[in-house]
């Protein structure tokens, strides 16, 4: 929950924009939401998005356990943003057709550098979805003309240190 300096962002973020891209095209712009007033009203979209979701699409929600996140969101508990202090969200051209990829290829990159900065990062699935579907969230957040948001990513200063990385299983390969 403590908050980073702005400069450590916007360094982590010049890291993210080497990532490669469709014709190198360099699609991906950048939204922070730094100011905590202002991450508090985006988790408040989430969680109005995840109420509309539980009343008009039930089968959806209940797959994405979304009576369970509103509950805890009204009794105070963050499990939309797990209390971190920022989100950084890739977006880019609906029209143009690399965006998507080129988004989602950056915010891995500002993923696996985050901890070269002592950051711990998250995916912020429930956000991006959200900021994609629910008109009062992409009003609010006020992203250019044109733009769709591809990938949301919280930030902040990790609460645990991890003595080895996540199990995985092997993986799946085919050759011919």
């Amino acid at each position: 929950d403590q908050a980073v300096e702005k400069d450590r962002i916007e360094q982590l973020i010049k890291i993210a924009s080497h990532a490669p891209s469709g014709h190198n095209r360099q699609p991906v712009c950048w939204h922070v939401i730094h100011e905590r007033d202002r991450l508090d009203a985006m988790i408040s979209h989430v969680a109005d998005w995840m109420r509309y979701m539980i009343a008009e699409q039930p089968e959806a929600a209940r797959a994405m356990n979304m009576e369970r996140v509103v509950a805890a969101y009204e009794a105070g508990i963050d499990t939309i943003c797990r209390g971190a202090p920022h989100v950084i969200c890739a977006h880019g051209l609906k029209q143009d057709r690399t965006s998507h990829a080129a988004c989602v290829i950056a915010m891995t990159y500002l993923d696996l550098a985050a901890p070269s900065f002592e950051l711990g990062t998250c995916w912020a699935g429930f956000f991006n979805a959200a900021a994609m579907f629910w008109p009062p969230m992409k009003e609010d957040l006020a992203l250019p003309a044109g733009h769709e948001p591809y990938a949301a990513m919280m930030i902040g200063r990790p609460k645990y240190r991890y003595q080895r990385l996540p199990l995985r299983k092997p993986p799946e390969m085919t050759w011919s």
